[in-house]
C-alpha cells in the first residue's frame, strides 16, 4: 500500500523551493509562503497518488516560472507514495503582497523595517550637502575625438 500524501506535505515541500527575489530582499521564502502555490490536488491511484499543483509567478515578466515548475516537479516526484506529478503555471494569476502567508508577511515587514532603520542611521553619519564628502562629477565626451 502506498504512503498517504497530504496537501500539507506538498505545501511544506514546495516551501523548500526558495524564491530568489525574496532571498535577495533578505527574507528568503518558499513558494507556498510567497503565495505562489495556487492549487493542490491529490488523487489516489493503484500505483500511488497523482499530485497536481498549479503555480503562479509574481509578475508576467518573472523568469523563474519554468525553474519553479521544474524544481517543484522533481521535489514532488521524490515524495514517498507519489506515482505521477503534474505542475502547471497559471499565467492569469494577478499576484499581490496580500497573497503572502501571514507569517512571512510579518517577517518581511521586520526585515524591511530593520533595513530602513539601518539606512536612517547611516544617513545621519553622511556629510551634509555642500560639506566635505563626495564631490559631484560631470562626465562628457567630445564628438570627433
Amino acid at each position: 500500500m502506498a504512503a498517504e500524501v497530504t496537501e500539507r506535505q506538498v505545501r511544506e515541500l514546495l516551501n523548500n523551493v526558495i524564491d530568489p527575489c525574496s532571498a535577495a530582499a533578505g527574507a528568503p521564502a518558499g513558494l507556498d509562503d510567497m503565495g505562489l502555490v495556487r492549487a493542490v490536488d491529490i488523487e489516489p491511484g493503484p500505483d500511488g497518488v497523482r499530485v497536481r499543483v498549479a503555480l503562479a509567478i509574481t509578475e508576467p515578466g518573472c523568469l523563474m516560472g519554468l525553474p519553479f515548475q521544474a524544481t517543484a516537479y522533481e521535489q514532488l516526484l521524490g515524495l514517498d507514495g507519489v506515482a505521477r506529478v503534474d505542475v502547471t503555471l497559471d499565467p492569469d494569476v494577478e499576484w499581490s503582497e496580500a497573497d503572502l502567508s501571514p507569517e512571512y508577511a510579518r517577517r518581511l515587514a521586520e526585515v524591511r523595517s530593520s533595513r530602513r532603520e539601518k539606512l536612517h542611521q547611516l544617513g545621519h553619519r553622511l556629510p551634509a550637502q555642500g560639506g566635505p564628502g563626495p564631490v559631484p562629477v560631470r562626465l562628457s565626451q567630445r564628438v570627433g575625438e
